[in-house]
């Protein structure tokens, strides 16, 4: 009987181990270049039209730091320049809806596999703008689908107008002609 209650024991040791590793996988920041962090993995797609679940979606990126309060889900997996279907584990996403993704970047891969793969959400921070982003993640299913949820614009500040450069010449012209007019005359007595 005690070796009944052993085995058992030792089986229920096991088994709860095994649960425990499957619960502790998570996303790796590895996974995207610049990524800083990310939350997931998620078992399925958690990022389709049908399927998606936007409450895990939402409590996924407020715990990266982002109000996704505001977001309609459904017209975000339909905008094809927003989300990336069919990938077939693809190793760099180009997201045509933000030609330059730059800054403060949140962006969701569904990776594939068998049973519906899993799904993360990683936070990039990106000090150049980009056009690509790398997947540098070794995962066994590979990507999938991904959505851009939010990035910064990048704004170069550029070159001035030639307007802005004709009215900074007549401003640099009048300081010089009041400078010169508002010279004191020195006088002895």
């Amino acid at each position: 009987m005690k070796s009944f209650k052993f085995a058992l024991l030792a089986a229920g040791v096991t088994l709860g181990a095994l649960a425990t590793s499957a619960e502790a996988a998570t996303c790796l920041t590895s996974d995207v270049s610049g990524a800083s962090s990310c939350s997931g993995y998620v078992a399925g797609n958690i990022f389709s039209n049908g399927g998606g679940n936007p409450n895990t979606v939402t409590s996924m990126l407020s715990g990266l730091g982002f109000d996704a309060s505001g977001i309609d889900f459904g017209a975000l997996y339909s905008n094809t320049g927003l989300k990336l279907s069919n990938l077939g584990g693809a190793t760099t996403l180009s997201f045509g809806g933000a030609p330059e993704l730059f800054g403060e970047t949140f962006i969701g891969i569904h990776w594939g596999g068998q049973g519906g793969g899993q799904s993360a959400i990683y936070k990039l921070d990106l000090t150049n703008p980009a056009s690509v982003i790398e997947i540098l993640g070794k995962n066994p299913g590979g990507t999938s689908n991904a959505v851009l949820f939010s990035t910064t614009p990048f704004n170069p500040g550029g070159v001035p107008e030639p307007a802005t450069w004709a009215l900074m010449i007549m401003g640099f012209g009048l300081v010089g002609a009041t400078m010169r007019h508002r010279r004191a005359k020195v006088s002895f007595a």
